[in-house]
């Protein structure tokens, strides 16, 4: 049955779309009366809703607690110095200067902890399938605990110095992905041997022949590898830092747009679903688990609020409605991936035969880290040996730079929108990339085999808890410092089950394989051109990977390392979709707004096109570094420094 404020509500909507239509050619002046006749309608309507909530209370309950609670909330009009009801459902709990209370604090920096770590875990994996150190445990509770704390120090600084918005630098798969396709040549290959020895050591072998061997193989095969990642990474770090520090993202911004994108990164993500299949195939039943779990609570129960208890000083102990299943979706279906595993380990399901595949799913199959690994790890420089250089290596982690400086601009306006502030002026972008860039070529110090980027699953989150307190991200960054600190908190991680990790990350890839193809949205989709060019991109960027994996031999110049670097640069799919789909949009005739140019969320653009961001709470100082910009506005020639608080403040006065 209809309710009497559907009905209000529907004759309201039709009204107002009415007065829209009929008001066209219309003095300006009926058309202001017509907008207040149809303000005062919605706004009568909220009063009902305000009564309504009222009467529904109980008598004990106090008339402001039900409008809280109804997200409505009265209002002074200072013009019309009238009461007016103010919907308060699409208003921030806490706004980017605010400060939560302490307990609110920990609890959304806690939950931030919780949806940061799968991501960092799969980067580890990633990492290691490239490094050949896939079943050296210990080696990747190192690396995990170093990527940690590398994104906990990157979120710290980009929110403290940076672009200074609630955003998360995670660990990003695009510097890592593109290296899977060359493990595919002969001198990358992982000797099957070697990659497995640590579950098929025999046990009559004694610790120390056991021992120096992994020492052998790592300092053989997997550290070389860690060497070259390393020095290939600084590299492609200070380009990055430097695109900031000079002001040229706005530059590289003209000729790289969501065309290029799409492809780009489209082929980045398709080359990950070999490993996720290897690890799914261990056994399909906890994996397939794991797969569904993952589907109910981020799917089908994304539009429940699930009830919580909770604590204030001035109510106590209450409930409170929140989706925390859809928001936890991938790390609940971990837990519950890993419980099923225990029960098949404890019942016998699983065979504890090490030569088996099926012996990789048991929960004890790699417990025998979490006692080697030590209760406090502090990851440092060269820990998994020196830094070395390769060109191929050096392109594939150039072409992600772009691809990362393109993303990362796109998500600092989204957080901006989705945070309610304005949109971030040229010297907050030039210095929010400055330090991804500079935080880059750290990770290579660090030995971490890949960059840190902004992620967008963390601003989504924003707008499920209508949190964007700078203060929250600046406390869960330092929580992500302590859990990499303690070691034995790494190692309990890495003895997830590998048929859980790959159940999990089929919706982990899924959505981000959704977000890249998101971009569509930007250009124009009837356009043949932009359809061609996309097609024709993907289609090189499989092709040409695909002939030069299986004709290494006809890659011959009479130079080594120079055939070294072609096959590396010819195996690397992104970078042979991605060029082409850069050639064609710049060279094939289009408009701007074709191209996705208008509207794509970049430097400077955004300001041609004039398209609002939305209502804000809070001003453009939230971009200012108080006590620098002080000291710099003393200071004139600052104002020419890209990335300076003061860049160009002068000249717009």
């Amino acid at each position: 049955m209809t309710s009497e404020n559907d009905l209000f509500n529907d004759d309201v909507h039709k009204i107002d779309n009415r007065m829209i239509k009929n008001s066209e050619g219309i003095a300006p002046i009926y058309k202001t009366q017509i907008k207040d006749m149809t303000e005062g309608l919605k706004n009568e309507q909220l009063q009902m809703t305000k009564e309504r909530s009222i009467e529904n209370c109980d008598s004990e309950n106090q008339e402001e607690y039900c409008l809280i609670h109804s997200n409505l909330k009265e209002k002074k009009d200072p013009e019309s110095d009238s009461v007016v009801i103010e919907d308060q459902s699409a208003k921030l709990l806490y706004k980017v200067s605010d400060r939560p209370a302490l307990q609110s604090t920990l609890f959304f920096a806690f939950q931030n902890t919780l949806l940061a770590l799968p991501w960092n875990l799969t980067l580890v994996i990633l990492v290691a399938e490239v490094t050949c150190a896939r079943d050296d445990d210990e080696l990747k509770a190192r690396l995990l605990s170093t990527t940690i704390l590398l994104s906990g120090l990157t979120t710290f600084v980009q929110v403290t110095f940076g672009v200074r918005m609630p955003v998360y630098q995670g660990p990003t798969t695009s510097y890592i992905i593109p290296l899977l396709a060359i493990t595919n040549l002969e001198e990358w290959k992982c000797n099957s041997d070697h990659n497995s020895f640590l579950n098929n050591t025999g046990v009559n072998q004694s610790f120390a022949y056991f021992n120096n061997t992994k020492e052998h193989i790592r300092e053989t095969i997997i550290y070389p590898r860690f060497t070259i990642l390393s020095g290939s990474l600084i590299a492609a770090g200070c380009i990055h830092a430097f695109l900031g520090l000079t002001g040229m993202v706005g530059f590289l911004m003209r000729f790289i747009g969501p065309i290029t994108v799409i492809p780009t990164i489209l082929l980045i993500a398709l080359a990950v679903f070999k490993i996720m299949a290897n690890f799914c195939a261990i056994h399909w039943g906890i994996s397939s688990m794991s797969v569904i779990i993952s589907l109910i609570t981020s799917l089908y129960l994304a539009g429940w609020r699930m009830p919580l208890p909770f604590w204030t000083s001035d109510r106590g102990f209450h409930i409170v409605r929140y989706p925390l299943q859809q928001v936890l979706s991938m790390l609940i279906a971990i837990l519950v991936g890993w419980s099923i595993a225990a029960i098949f380990t404890s019942a016998g399901v699983l065979s504890n035969d090490k030569t088996q595949k099926e012996y990789e799913a048991r929960t004890d199959a790699r417990s025998h880290v979490i006692e080697t690994t030590p209760w406090f790890y502090l990851p440092h420089p060269g820990q998994f040996g020196g830094i070395g250089f390769n060109s191929g290596i050096f392109v594939a982690y150039l072409t992600a730079t772009f691809t990362s400086v393109v993303d990362s601009i796109a998500d600092y306006y989204a957080c901006a929108k989705m945070s309610h502030i304005p949109p971030p002026p040229v010297h907050a972008v030039n210095r929010g990339i400055s330090v991804e860039g500079i935080m880059c070529a750290v990770s290579g110090i660090f030995g971490t085999g890949h960059g840190t980027t902004t992620f967008g699953s963390h601003i989504g989150c924003i707008g499920i808890t209508r949190v964007a307190s700078r203060f929250v991200y600046q406390v869960f960054a330092l929580m992500l410092i302590v859990c990499a600190i303690v070691g034995k908190f790494a190692a309990v991680f890495i003895t997830i089950p590998y048929p859980v990790l790959g159940g999990v990350q089929v919706l982990g890839f899924g959505m981000f394989i959704g977000l890249i193809m998101s971009n569509v949205q930007y250009i124009d989709i009837n356009s043949s051109r932009n359809l061609s060019i996309i097609g024709i991109a993907i289609m090189i960027g499989l092709m040409i990977p695909f002939w030069a994996s299986n004709n290494v031999a006809s890659i011959k110049t009479g130079i080594q390392e120079l055939d070294e670097f072609l096959e590396m640069v010819l195996s690397n799919p992104n970078l042979s979709g991605g060029f082409t789909a850069c050639f064609l949009d710049n060279t094939v005739p289009g408009t701007l707004k074709e191209r996705g140019l208008v509207g794509w969320a970049t430097g400077g653009i955004e300001e041609e096109c004039g398209e609002p961001m939305g209502e804000t709470e809070d001003s453009a100082e939230v971009y200012e570094i108080p006590a620098i910009t002080r000291l710099l506005e003393r200071i004139s020639f600052t104002r020419f420094i890209p990335f300076s608080p003061t860049f160009r403040r002068q000249k717009q006065q």
